[in-house]
């Protein structure tokens, strides 16, 4: 359980030297996607993203206890580029099968569709972000 804690810190740590505009999009990014526990329960899409932002919570804790010299950065950018594809993918075949078989709208779900419209656009333009960085590395 240490380990989990240092690991954590550590993290925070090292978040706390990105850029001022980093933070606020990385924190943008995390309200956003945690907002999917108001839709979990009766939407897929949801759980996509909520999956999507659990894989990557833990997968930079479980690597930063087992290699502790990988950075946030990088740890996080292939943490992305290899499950955040699949997330997208499920919140399309999730919209598309929602959109083939909902005859008519209530206002809670265009909210839905806002808000994952929202969460789907942020972890696009997040990919495109990772993708640079893993040219830079």
């Amino acid at each position: 359980m240490e380990l989990i804690q240092e690991a954590i810190f550590s993290l925070q740590q090292e978040t706390l030297s990105y850029t001022a505009g980093v933070q606020l999009w990385m924190k943008t990014m995390a309200l956003s996607f945690v907002a999917s526990v108001l839709f979990v329960y009766w939407r897929v899409g949801a759980r996509w993203i909520l999956a999507g932002f659990l894989v990557n919570v833990i997968g930079l804790i479980v690597i930063r206890v087992m290699w502790p010299e990988f950075s946030r950065t990088s740890v996080g950018t292939v943490i992305h580029l290899l499950f955040w594809p699949w997330v997208l993918y499920g919140v399309w075949l999730s919209v598309k099968t929602d959109l083939l078989s909902q005859q008519r709208f209530r206002a809670l779900d265009w909210i839905y569709y806002i808000w994952l419209g929202w969460a789907s656009v942020l972890m696009g333009i997040s990919l495109v972000f990772d993708a640079r960085n893993l040219l830079l590395m």
